[in-house]
C-alpha cells in the first residue's frame, strides 16, 4: 500500500518565520517560573482534522494512517460533528464494498476516509451528508447520531432527493477547510456547507451558488437506525430522536430563515429554502441532547441562542487556542506547527463530556444503570483507559489539573453508579481491551497533586478491581478468580497483557494506598508490582533464549502459546513478546536485574530495535503479502520501513515508553537517537508539497489522543514513562524553544521554558541539561521541579555523550541494587505447609487458589485455620483473606499465631473490627511481628458460623 507522502516533519528544515498576525515571540519567564505577560497566539489555525482519516482498516486486509474523522467539536465536547463520505454498504455507487469476510464495519463506523482500498485507486469524492455523532472510536462504533445534508437536485415529483446515493455531491478535498472550530466544504455544483461548534449544538450555514433559486435541507440517519420526527414549518423546526446505540439521542433544529415548504414527519425529511432573492445563505442551529427534546432545546437556547454564525465561530476558535497555547514554540516549521498543533486538538478531543445542564444543575443520563435514569452531577465518557494512561491523562494533568480532577470524578461517578469503574466508556460498560488502567490514571493524578475528585471513592474503586473477582466479562479484571493466587493471570488469551497491565495498575493501588496511609494495601500490591518476574521466562533455550514474558500454565510451565517471540497475539494483546519484552515501566531497574545488569538490558533493547518484524502472523516471513494480515501487522511492519525502528511497533500503543527505558540501562543517548526519527518519520502534516490534504497523520491506530499525546510530551524533552509516578524521564527536546503554561498545586499560573538552540535532526543528543541554571545528569525531572515553573536548558549536539549515564542516574525504580525482584510466594497451595482447620469439611477449598469455592467453619466452637511444615521454618510477611459468596459470614476479628513445636504459640497480629466491602475480595493484612516459624494458626474470634474463600501466607521465597 502507498506510505504516507509529504508533509513529514523533517528535523533539520529551515524554520520560517512566525506567520500569527501581531503574535510576538512566546515570552521568558522569571527565574522562579511566574508567568510574564503572555500574547495569545492563533494557534487554532493550525489544527487539520483531516489528518488521520486517510485510513481503510475496516477492510480485512486494510490498513490505518490513524483510523480518525474530521471531528469539529470543541474541547472535550458533548457532541462531535463531521462530513460523511461513505455510506451504506449495500450502496455499491457510494463505493463501499464489503471486503471483510464476516460481518464487518460498516458505514456507520467508518464514515469519513480519503480512498475506498488499500492502494487509492478508489477516491471517496463526494459527501451524502454532514452528521452527528458520537464516536469514540470506529473499533467501537459511532452512536448517536443524526444527518444533514444540503440538497439542490429534485425528484420526478419536484420534491428533494432523499436517496443517499443519489443526493450525494462530488466534492475535492482542496475545496475543505478542517479546524476544530470550524468546518467548510464547496461542491463541485457551488453549494457551500459550514459548521462550528459548542458543547452540546451546532450552527450550520448553508449556501447556494448563486444561480440555484431553491435549497433543500434533509434530515436522516445512517443505515439500520430507527428514530422519530415532526416538522414545525412555520417556525423553522424539525425535533425528534434517534437510536443509534445507546442511550437515545434528542435534537433539535431550527433554521434562521423561513421555510418554503417541507416533507413529513418521518425520517428521511426535508425543509426547502428560497435562495433567489438574494438571501443564499441558510442557517440551521442544531441542539443535542440525551435527555429529551425540551432539554436539547434547552441546551441550544443556553449556547447559542441569538448569537450569529461568526459569533459561535469565535467563541469555538477561542475555546481551541485557550488550550492549544498551553504551548507555544519558536523554531518551528508551518508543518511542524500543523503536527504539533493538531496532535494537541486530538488529544483535548476526549473524553467527552456527558452531561447537560438542567435548569442550572449538572445532570446526566446514566448509562451505568438499568434502566437509564437522569441524575445529578457531571459524567464523561469515550476513553479506552488502556491507550489513555499512557500519555493523555499524565498530559491533562501537567497541563489541565483542575479539567484532570472533573473529568476523573465524572469517571468515578460511574463507579459510584454501577459499582466498578468501567474499561472503555463507550459510553457504559465495554468488554474491551486488557487492564483496569482507570487504577493507574487516578493514582497518577492524585500523586500529580490533583485532589479535585473523590479520592476515596477512587480508590475504593481500585481496590475493587486490584482484589475482587468480577462474574461480568465487562467489568474488572478477567481471571481475578484466580490471578491474585497464582501471582500472575491465567485467562489464557492475552494472559500476559492481562498479568503485566494488572502489575503496573497494582503499582498504582499501592501509591495510592501510601498516600492515603492504607498501609496493608500499600505494602501488598507493592509486592503485587514487582509479580512480572513471575512470568519471565529466563531459562529457556533455543527459540525462547534471552529473556522474555510468557505464557504460564496453573502448573508454572512456560510455554503452550506463541511459537517464537515474533508471534502476533496468542498471550500478547495486539503485539507479541517483543512488544511487551520492557513492559514495567514502575520498575526498570528491576528489569535490568532480570535481563543481567544495565549492560544486558542496553542489549536487549538494541535488539528490539534492529530486530526487522515480518508479516504472517507468525512474524517471521520478511517479505510476506500483505493480504489478510490484521492492519496493527501492517502498521508495524511500515513503522520500520520508514523510521528503521524494528519491533518497537509505533503504530500501537504498548511500546510508547520503551524508548525511554534506556535510562535505565545507562545509555539515554541510545534512545535519544530513535526519538528523533519517531518524531521525524512518523507524524505526517496532512498536507502534500502543494498543500493538498493527503489524509496521512500516523501510522496506525490514533486512539482517543494518545498517539498525538506522546508526540506533544516527547517534543517537551521529557516524558511520563512511569505513570503513578511524579516524576517524568528526560529524552531531548524537539524544537529550538518551547514555553509551557502549567498550573501549581495553589492553582497558580507558572511556565515552563525550555530551550535547545540548534537542535536538529542531526544534533539529536542530550550533551548537558541545566535545571534552573544547576547542571544536573539524572535523567528524570519530579512533577513538583515542574508546576513551580522551570527553565530546562538543553545543550545539543551531532554525537551521543555520556550525559546521564551514571549509576545513580536512572529514573526511580521499585527495585534498588543490583538483586532480581522476588516477589512473596504463597505457601499453602504448594504443599510446603499443610493445613488444618476446625472443620474439615471443604478444607481444600481454603488453598484451592480460586476464589469460586469456600470453606466453612460450623455453628460450633470458636473457628481456627493452620498451616504447618516440618521442614523450614519461613518468615510470614503478609496474610491475606477472601470473603465468601456468603453474606454475613465474614470474619471481623482474628488472631494470627506463629509457632515452631506446636504447643507455644506466639501471637504474631491481632485485629479486630474489620469488613469486607465485597464477596470474593482478597483483603490483605501485614504481619506486625513477623518472625520464622513452621506452624501458623489463624484464630477467629467470635462462635457463630464464618465462610472464607481463600487463606494465604506470603513469605519471601527460599533462595
Amino acid at each position: 500500500m502507498p506510505l504516507p507522502q509529504g508533509g513529514g516533519a523533517t528535523g533539520d528544515q529551515q524554520p520560517v518565520a512566525d506567520t500569527n498576525t501581531g503574535a510576538p515571540p512566546a515570552p521568558g519567564t522569571s527565574d522562579t517560573g511566574v508567568v510574564a505577560a503572555r500574547a495569545k497566539q492563533d494557534l487554532a489555525k493550525y489544527v487539520n482534522t483531516l489528518r488521520g482519516s486517510h485510513s481503510n482498516a475496516y477492510i480485512y486486509d486494510g490498513y490505518s494512517r490513524g483510523n480518525t474523522f474530521p471531528a469539529t467539536a470543541v474541547p472535550f465536547g458533548f457532541t462531535m460533528w463531521s462530513p460523511v463520505n461513505r455510506i451504506d454498504p449495500d450502496d455499491q455507487s457510494s463505493g463501499w464494498s464489503n471486503t471483510k469476510p464476516y460481518d464487518g464495519y460498516m458505514g456507520n463506523d467508518f464514515f469519513y476516509t480519503f480512498f475506498e482500498d488499500e492502494n487509492d485507486t478508489k477516491p471517496l469524492d463526494r459527501i451524502f451528508a454532514f452528521a452527528a455523532v458520537h464516536e469514540a472510536s470506529p473499533w467501537m462504533g459511532n452512536r448517536q447520531s443524526v444527518q444533514f445534508m444540503p440538497v439542490t437536485s429534485i425528484d420526478g415529483a419536484g420534491k428533494p432527493m432523499l436517496d443517499k446515493a443519489s443526493r450525494g455531491e462530488k466534492f475535492s478535498h482542496r475545496n475543505e477547510v478542517a479546524h476544530a472550530h470550524y468546518y467548510s466544504v464547496s461542491f463541485d455544483n457551488g453549494t457551500r456547507t459550514e459548521i462550528t461548534p459548542t458543547d452540546h449544538a451546532a450552527y450550520f450555514r448553508f449556501t447556494a451558488a448563486a444561480n440555484q433559486p431553491t435549497l433543500a435541507v434533509v434530515f436522516d440517519v445512517f443505515k439500520g437506525v430507527s428514530g422519530s420526527l415532526g416538522v414545525d414549518a412555520g417556525n423553522g423546526v424539525v425535533s425528534g430522536y434517534t437510536d443509534q446505540g445507546s442511550p437515545r439521542m434528542y435534537f433539535y433544529a431550527v433554521a434562521d430563515v423561513p421555510v418554503k415548504a417541507s416533507g413529513a414527519d418521518s425520517f428521511p425529511t426535508w425543509l426547502r429554502f428560497d435562495t433567489s432573492t438574494g438571501q443564499q445563505s441558510v442557517g440551521l442551529k442544531v441542539g443535542t441532547s440525551f435527555i429529551s427534546v425540551e432539554q436539547a432545546k434547552a441546551n441550544l437556547a443556553q449556547e447559542i441562542g441569538s448569537k450569529s454564525f461568526d459569533d459561535v465561530l469565535a467563541a469555538a476558535k477561542d475555546a481551541w487556542n485557550d488550550k492549544l497555547n498551553t504551548i507555544q514554540v519558536e523554531g518551528a516549521t508551518e508543518d511542524q506547527k500543523t503536527i504539533l498543533y493538531s496532535n494537541m486538538y486530538r488529544a483535548f478531543l476526549y473524553p467527552n463530556s456527558a452531561w447537560e445542564n438542567v435548569n442550572g444543575t449538572p445532570s446526566y443520563l446514566n448509562p451505568y444503570v438499568s434502566p437509564m435514569t437522569v441524575r445529578t452531577g457531571k459524567l464523561w465518557v469515550n476513553n479506552g483507559f488502556w491507550d489513555t494512561y499512557r500519555t493523555t491523562w499524565p498530559l491533562y494533568t501537567l497541563l489541565l489539573p483542575q479539567q484532570t480532577g472533573e473529568m476523573l470524578d465524572g469517571f468515578v461517578n460511574g463507579y459510584k453508579d454501577g459499582g466498578w469503574t468501567t474499561r472503555w466508556a463507550s459510553p457504559g460498560y465495554a468488554d474491551m481491551m486488557v487492564g483496569t488502567n482507570s487504577d493507574i490514571i487516578l493514582a497518577d493524578a492524585y500523586m500529580k497533586g490533583v485532589r479535585n475528585f473523590d479520592f476515596n471513592a477512587a480508590y475504593d474503586s481500585m481496590l475493587k478491581n486490584a482484589s475482587v473477582y468480577s462474574p461480568d466479562s465487562d467489568r474488572g479484571r478477567k481471571g481475578m478468580e484466580k490471578t491474585l493466587f497464582y501471582g500472575y493471570s491465567t485467562v489464557y488469551d492475552e494472559s500476559v497483557s492481562w498479568s503485566l497491565e494488572g502489575y503496573l495498575n497494582d503499582f498504582g493501588v499501592s501509591q495510592m494506598a501510601k498516600a492515603l496511609g492504607m498501609a496493608d494495601d500499600a505494602a501488598y500490591f507493592a509486592n503485587s508490582a514487582t509479580g512480572y518476574a513471575n512470568i519471565f521466562d529466563g531459562t529457556s533455550t533455543g527459540t525462547w533464549a534471552g529473556g522474555w514474558f510468557r505464557q504460564k500454565s496453573t502448573g508454572g510451565a512456560f510455554g503452550g502459546g506463541a511459537p517464537n517471540p515474533m508471534a502476533w497475539y496468542y498471550g500478547y494483546t495486539e503485539g507479541n513478546a517483543w512488544t511487551y519484552a520492557f513492559a514495567t515501566p514502575q520498575d526498570g531497574r528491576g528489569l535490568a536485574n532480570l535481563y543481567g545488569g544495565r549492560a544486558a538490558l542496553k542489549a536487549k533493547l538494541d535488539a528490539f530495535f534492529t530486530t526487522k518484524p515480518g508479516l504472517g502472523y507468525d512474524g517471521t516471513d520478511p517479505n510476506g503479502s500483505h493480504t489478510g494480515i490484521k492492519p496493527e501487522i501492517k502498521s508495524a511492519y511500515d513503522v520500520d520501513a520508514l523510521a528503521g525502528v524494528g519491533q518497537y511497533q509505533h503504530s500501537n500503543q504498548p511500546v510508547h515508553h520503551t524508548i525511554y527505558m534506556y535510562s535505565h540501562a545507562g545509555s539515554p543517548s541510545s534512545g535519544q537517537k530513535y526519538l528523533r526519527d519517531v518524531m521525524d518519520k512518523l507524524y505526517f502534516s496532512g498536507f502534500d508539497k502543494d498543500g493538498n490534504p493527503t489524509g496521512d497523520g500516523y501510522m496506525g491506530d490514533e486512539d482517543n489522543g494518545e498517539m498525538s499525546a506522546w508526540y506533544v510530551l516527547s517534543a517537551m524533552g521529557f516524558y511520563p514513562a512511569s505513570t503513578g509516578r511524579p516524576e517524568y524521564t528526560i529524552g531531548a527536546p524537539y524544537f529550538p524553544k518551547m514555553s509551557v503554561l502549567v498550573r501549581n498545586a495553589k492553582g497558580e499560573p507558572r511556565a515552563i521554558t525550555i530551550t535547545a538552540p540548534g537542535v536538529s535532526s542531526t544534533n539529536r543528543y542530550v550533551q548537558g541539561l541545566k535545571l534552573n541554571g544547576a547542571s544536573i545528569t539524572r535523567t528524570y525531572l519530579t512533577h513538583a521541579e515542574l508546576v513551580e515553573g522551570a527553565t530546562l536548558e538543553f545543550q545539543m549536539g551531532p554525537n551521543p555523550s555520556s550525559w546521564g549515564t551514571g549509576e545513580d542516574d536512572a529514573p526511580s525504580s521499585l527495585t534498588q541494587g543490583t538483586g532480581k525482584p522476588s516477589p512473596l510466594q504463597s505457601l499453602l497451595p504448594t504443599s510446603a505447609f499443610a493445613t488444618t482447620a476446625s472443620n474439615a469439611t471443604g478444607l481444600k477449598n481454603l488453598n484451592d487458589r480460586t476464589s469460586l469455592t469456600e470453606w466453612s467453619s460450623g455453628t460450633s466452637g470458636a473457628a481456627w485455620i493452620q498451616g504447618s511444615t516440618a521442614t523450614t521454618a519461613r518468615t510470614v510477611a503478609i496474610y491475606t483473606l477472601t470473603s465468601s459468596n456468603k453474606t454475613g459470614q465474614d470474619p471481623a476479628g482474628w488472631t494470627l499465631k506463629g509457632s515452631n513445636d506446636g504447643i507455644n504459640w506466639t501471637t504474631l497480629d491481632t485485629r479486630q473490627g474489620e469488613a469486607f466491602a465485597w464477596r470474593r475480595q482478597v483483603r490483605p493484612f501485614v504481619v506486625k511481628t513477623p518472625g520464622a516459624y513452621s506452624s501458623y494458626r489463624l484464630e477467629i474470634a467470635g462462635s457463630g458460623a464464618v465462610s472464607l474463600s481463600e487463606f494465604e501466607l506470603l513469605a519471601a521465597p527460599l533462595n
